[in-house]
């Protein structure tokens, strides 16, 4: 999915029916889950493909599939994404491919509870996502995804940092270009993390020097809390 544009209402759509069905990675959910914080299309997408599943839910007898289907269903699903997959439900019975989509409904609603992220910040530049910073108190990283980053003066680089109270602000790195960064989260202010506002200033390459000399400052914000997947089914 990170390759997705998801701001196409294709891609997105597509993205919507991977996360119900619980086949997003960490990563990939966690940004979906950003989109869905400020986009009303994400959230209608997700609701609409819920109502879709629900309705096989609630009028199809569960058929449990025998063994041969399983070992099918785990050699395809291994190496491709969902929609790769479709050749091999069109190739099995209707019976057979609605008792495998229920199946799946359960078994990653229930494998993915708890593994998603706590706290997410979304930072914006009017309707453009420039990065997506997710936090994990299970995993303790705090995680910066580049989606499309500002165009920055050369030489320059925006530098996040968590401003907890009472203590020097804490540099949490200079933010990717491009792909993912992690920091760990240190016991120190892991508790005061969710309280603590976000700030991005902008900084030389090497970044600032300390927490007390920071450059200016380019744009302030708050952790807004994850739902789980659990809140969606």
């Amino acid at each position: 999915m990170s390759e997705w544009n998801l701001s196409d209402p294709v891609d997105r759509n597509e993205a919507a029916v991977e996360y119900v069905l619980g086949l997003l990675s960490p990563i990939e959910k966690a940004r979906f889950e950003a989109l869905l914080k400020v986009s009303h299309e994400a959230q209608q997408d997700v609701c609409d493909w819920q109502e879709h599943l629900n309705v096989l839910n609630e009028n199809l007898v569960p058929e449990k599939p025998s063994a041969k289907v399983w070992k099918n269903i785990h050699r395809e699903l291994k190496p491709e994404s969902f929609w790769s997959n479709l050749r091999f439900w069109q190739g099995a019975s209707a019976s057979m491919a609605l008792a495998v989509v229920l199946s799946l409904v359960f078994w990653f609603k229930g494998s993915f509870s708890g593994t998603g992220m706590d706290y997410v910040y979304v930072v914006q530049a009017g309707e453009q996502t420039e990065w997506i910073v997710n936090a994990s108190l299970n995993k303790e990283k705090i995680f910066v995804e580049a989606a499309q980053p500002a165009i920055l003066p050369e030489g320059k680089v925006c530098e996040l940092w968590l401003m907890v109270a009472g203590r020097e602000p804490v540099s949490l790195g200079i933010l990717p270009k491009m792909g993912v960064s992690e920091v760990p989260i240190h016991p120190e202010w892991r508790e005061a993390l969710k309280s603590s506002s976000l700030v991005i200033t902008l900084e030389k390459p090497s970044g600032a020097p300390n927490g007390y000399e920071m450059g200016p400052v380019m744009k302030k914000g708050q952790w807004t809390p994850v739902n789980k997947p659990s809140d969606y089914f």
